[in-house]
């Protein structure tokens, strides 16, 4: 009786054997396989189920601690491609870089002693030569704990952001489907790999924990820098992680922290604006700020504030919360946004530069997406609007781009000049 005989699936979870055609009973020990097939067979459950197993059987658990590359990489390759850029968040997370400006090279990616993502020079020759190469590394099970809490996070973000993306057309409300959350996936490891290395969660090397003050309001806030990382990505890549980015700070600005403004429309004028304020983040402009400075978490901080919003009763375990998980937030605006928006609006000047000053007009170009229905992570209702993905997905790296040849140059004029962050209102 093979593994996938229908008999076999049917065994109850709980007991070591099942009825026979015959009417007798048969044990079975998975304990008496071969480590291939317990490898096998472990390789086909989800990172939940994996870890279940884990946790309710010792022998599992030995399996999972002696075999963790070989069962693990399957589950990965299965749920959570784009693979390759999934290893370059671990990369970011567990990777030697010594500062911000080796954000474009990537190092060698190791599995369990297995190379399994080879490192390279950025491909779009955005990049300073000879920056921040060399390195590597290298995922042992003792980073298993870690790769596990980013997987489960994008797990949790499948779910979430299928409510957020259709929340101002409810009816149109379902699951996405497979290659849209593979949009998703990615968009998400874009955003991590950023949130890392600008927003604060930067993991220094050697020597550099004194100066990661200094360092969070100097060259990682240089406006090219930033958008040289979001040049190496095509221009449907983009409007796919700028149509989630949006989802996310609308819902952001919705749940966690509403303007006054928002919170006097949503009890229909019946607060008065001193009840409201006790309630909202700061008038529109003031609380575009704020909604910033928050987003500057990152993915898995955010997650969590949309799901327990409600463990916060006051704005003040909200503040302390944000500055727990970031100590240095308020020390410089979101970049995020801009970076993307520069990006893009050079994208649609090469286009128009290549076919004409009213391409956009024409329909050569994508249309709005969130917070419309279709478009971005979502399918274009369209087909020919939906081919425009095949179109623009080969133009990475394009742009006018501009590297600093002194990484300390602009130190001065940032330092006084980049805005601080914001997160307690005025009014």
């Amino acid at each position: 009786m093979g593994f996938t005989d229908p008999a076999l699936l049917q065994a109850p979870a709980h007991g070591m054997s099942w009825s026979t055609e015959m009417g007798r009973t048969s044990s079975f020990d998975i304990g008496s396989l071969p480590v291939e097939l317990k490898n096998e067979i472990l390789s086909h459950l989800d990172l939940e189920s994996l870890i279940s197993a884990s946790h309710v059987n010792r022998h599992f658990r030995q399996i999972l601690a002696t075999n963790w590359a070989t069962i693990l990489m399957p589950i990965l390759q299965r749920d959570f491609s784009p693979v390759q850029s999934l290893l370059r968040v671990f990369d970011v997370c567990f990777g030697k870089l010594s500062s911000a400006l080796d954000e474009l090279h990537d190092g060698d990616v190791l599995f369990g002693g297995r190379l399994l993502c080879a490192g390279k020079s950025d491909p779009t020759g955005l990049a300073k030569t000879g920056a921040g190469q060399g390195w590597s590394t290298q995922l042992s099970s003792s980073d298993g704990l870690a790769v596990f809490k980013v997987c489960l996070a994008v797990k949790k973000w499948e779910l979430e952001f299928q409510r957020l993306r259709f929340f101002y057309h409810p009816e149109h409300s379902r699951c996405l489907v497979d290659h849209e959350l593979e949009r998703l996936r990615h968009g998400l490891y874009v955003w991590w790999r950023f949130a890392r290395y600008f927003h604060g969660g930067f993991r220094f090397g050697e020597g550099f924990e004194d100066q990661a003050q200094f360092w969070l309001r100097t060259s990682d806030n240089s406006p090219d820098v930033r958008c040289n990382f979001v040049r190496q990505f095509s221009t449907t890549q983009l409007h796919e992680i700028c149509d989630m980015w949006e989802t996310i700070r609308s819902a952001v600005g919705r749940e966690v922290c509403p303007s006054i403004v928002t919170v006097r429309e949503q009890s229909d004028n019946t607060l008065s604006r001193a009840e409201a304020a006790r309630i909202g983040w700061g008038d529109p402009i003031e609380n575009d700020q704020i909604l910033g400075t928050i987003l500057k978490l990152r993915p898995e901080d955010i997650l969590h504030l949309l799901t327990f919003r409600h463990r916060y009763a006051t704005k003040a375990s909200l503040v302390e919360f944000i500055r727990l998980k970031n100590p240095w937030i308020e020390n410089s605006v979101e970049t995020f946004s801009r970076s993307l928006m520069t990006v893009i609006c050079e994208r649609e000047r090469i286009l128009e530069r290549e076919r004409g000053s009213n391409a956009l007009a024409r329909g050569l170009y994508f249309p709005p997406s969130f917070p419309a229905r279709y478009g971005g992570i979502v399918n274009y209702e369209e087909p020919e609007v939906e081919q425009l993905r095949d179109k623009f997905s080969q133009d990475a790296g394009k742009g006018t781009h501009y590297y600093i040849d002194d990484e300390f140059a602009p130190t001065r004029y940032i330092k006084w000049t980049v805005p601080p962050g914001l997160l307690v209102a005025s009014s």
